[in-house]
């Protein structure tokens, strides 16, 4: 049985972002028959909040006791936007990584990992757990994280569920994926520390003194807290993987009464990451502020999550 593939700082968030495309063909479909996932995605992608995370180091870990079949390093970090940095990294797509050969026809691919982070040559005996190197933005990434394909006999196998692409995600009559029990590749730590991982993930909610994007946090982290000579308070919600109709909800409360809210318009189509804010404009006044943010989904909240902090 496998393990994570990274050891998540106390702390942080280190959710999933995309997993296994099951689908054969020219659709996409997750090992929960959802959407989150995109064509042709080989394997399951673990991020960190933020090239903050990668600045600082967060480890990738060998999933089971293996031996290093393959390996590249010395490429940069920098986070894919444009077609020109697609061509630049063309065949070259997993950046910085390895492949872990573990017996039994089953091997472990590590992908986009920080700049001379790899220190483990060819030929290598790790054990489960060992640091294989840290988490970084090489390759075809648009966001920091470790990508992990895992294939038994050659073929890519979803290690949730043990089902491999172009089998059917048919769900049981519980909702529950098929397989989801008894045919995953995952150990029971690693599962009890995903907790639920078909649904979606809240990376922050907090505060700030202007409006902020995905880009925005991606590149330089969580924001500083608004300050007596700000421009404006604002509280934002920053989540992934949502669903079409999904709507995120914002309430901020200034010493117990109601400062501002916002209920955003049901989502038109599924969302890998959206983010949401409201606030005022204008210098903030002192007093203790308190953020409610909550995912909802057809009029039940599914994630929640809050934060506060005192002007002085």
């Amino acid at each position: 049985m496998f393990g994570l593939p990274l050891a998540c700082p106390a702390g942080s968030v280190c959710p999933i972002q995309q997993f296994v495309d099951l689908d054969g063909g020219p659709d996409a479909r997750d090992p929960w028959c959802g959407t989150k996932t995109y064509d042709g995605h080989e394997g399951t992608d673990f991020r960190v909040l933020s090239m903050q995370d990668v600045a600082r180091g967060v480890e990738v870990v060998a999933m089971a006791d293996g031996v290093v079949k393959a390996s590249r390093d010395g490429m940069a970090d920098r986070l894919v936007s444009t077609d020109e940095d697609r061509k630049s990294v063309a065949s070259r797509e997993c950046g910085n990584g390895l492949i872990l050969d573990h017996g039994g026809g089953l091997e472990t691919q590590y992908c986009h990992l920080r700049k001379g982070s790899l220190r483990l040559a060819r030929g290598t005996k790790v054990r489960k757990g060992d640091v294989l190197g840290f988490v970084g933005a090489s390759g075809m990434a648009q966001f920091p994280h470790v990508h992990v394909t895992l294939r038994r006999n050659g073929k890519t196998t979803d290690p949730f569920t043990g089902l491999s692409v172009g089998q059917d995600c048919a769900k049981t009559d519980s909702g529950e994926a098929a397989g989801s029990r008894t045919g995953g590749w995952l150990d029971a730590s690693a599962m009890a520390a995903l907790g639920a991982p078909d649904m979606p993930a809240l990376l922050s909610a907090g505060f700030t003194d202007r409006p902020v994007s995905d880009k925005d946090l991606v590149q330089s982290g969580l924001p500083a807290l608004p300050g007596a000579q700000s421009h404006a308070l604002v509280g934002y919600i920053w989540a992934i993987n949502l669903a079409k109709a999904d709507r995120l909800t914002l309430r901020i409360e200034k010493d117990g009464r109601l400062f501002g809210e916002k209920t955003s318009e049901p989502l038109d189509r599924p969302k890998a990451v959206y983010v949401a804010y409201t606030g005022k404009k204008g210098s903030p006044a002192a007093g203790h502020y308190r953020l409610e943010a909550a995912i909802v989904r057809q009029g039940r909240t599914i994630v929640a999550g809050s934060n506060e902090f005192t002007l002085e």
